[in-house]
């Protein structure tokens, strides 16, 4: 452990961390990690000292009933979390990570649940800055426990929450992509929507609902060199779907909405130069 993630650990365990978690961050073993932070002179806590921390960080505000009314917001941050999220198996902590870049959707979800949790940000040791943020809900568990979002949810079938509004499965699936979807376009100004998982049941469980509402959609599902499953749709029907899916105005990460905007608008630059083209 180098100087650098040996700050790291000491940052995360004094803010109440346990050995476990800082574990999960830095990839060290326990043991290790325990090792450089008494030699660093730093006082391990007993195991009723951490769990003292642990429901102490359970108090800790956040709006219990978020869930009980779904609205767009609700049903992105949900596919926000199945794809972006994890879920503890022996507590109620939901936590999101990803890169510091993206750290503005972490202020936002804060916010949204009405929660005073921190968020958490660390450089791993490969020199990626990272941003965490953390909350514990019994009942935000149990309510996304229905819909297949548990721990270790990444390997297990998971489908698209049977909505009835057509705005309520747009979110879901905005809250998805955002997570672990793209925007590409080509160099012949061709933009495609792609969403990956490392299941097909939950891919094909969108296609199937955007049939509903775009019932001569094209797609195609196929499985790449690493392994995980792709969804994709290409510019005539993924157009369409974004120009819906932002326009709920619901919850959204700035830098892939931001990415549309710059493709309508070299898309419109585009037409008027081969309108100018027609007149001459």
């Amino acid at each position: 452990m180098d100087t650098q993630e040996l700050q790291i650990a000491k940052d995360l365990y004094l803010k109440g961390e346990s050995l476990a978690g800082i574990h999960r961050v830095l990839g060290y073993g326990a043991s290790t990690i325990k090792r450089h932070l008494l030699q660093d002179g730093v006082t391990i806590r007993t195991r009723k000292e951490q769990n003292k921390i642990v429901n102490q960080h359970r108090t800790v505000n956040v709006n219990e009933n978020y869930f009980d009314n779904i609205g767009v917001n609700q049903a992105w941050l949900m596919g926000f979390i199945a794809s972006d999220g994890t879920i503890r198996k022996d507590s109620n902590e939901i936590k999101i990570g990803l890169s510091s870049v993206d750290r503005e959707i972490l202020e936002k979800i804060k916010a949204e649940i009405q929660s005073t949790r921190k968020i958490t940000d660390y450089t791993t040791q490969n020199g990626y800055s990272v941003s965490q943020f953390c909350w514990s809900c019994a009942k935000h568990k149990d309510f996304l426990s229905k819909y297949g979002i548990v721990n270790r949810k990444t390997y297990l079938p998971m489908y698209v929450p049977n909505f009835e509004k057509k705005e309520l499965v747009l979110a879901f699936i905005l809250g998805y992509f955002d997570g672990d979807g793209a925007i590409s376009v080509s160099k012949d100004g061709y933009l495609r929507l792609r969403i990956v998982s490392h299941r097909t049941e939950i891919l094909e469980s969108m296609a199937q609902n955007l049939i509903k509402f775009y019932p001569t959609l094209s797609y195609s599902l196929s499985k790449d060199k690493r392994g995980l499953y792709e969804l994709s749709i290409s510019t005539t029907f993924a157009v369409s779907i974004f120009q819906d899916m932002y326009g709920l105005n619901s919850l959204r990460l700035d830098r892939k909405y931001q990415k549309f905007l710059e493709y309508n608008k070299t898309k419109r630059l585009r037409h008027l130069e081969e309108e100018d083209e027609k007149i001459c």
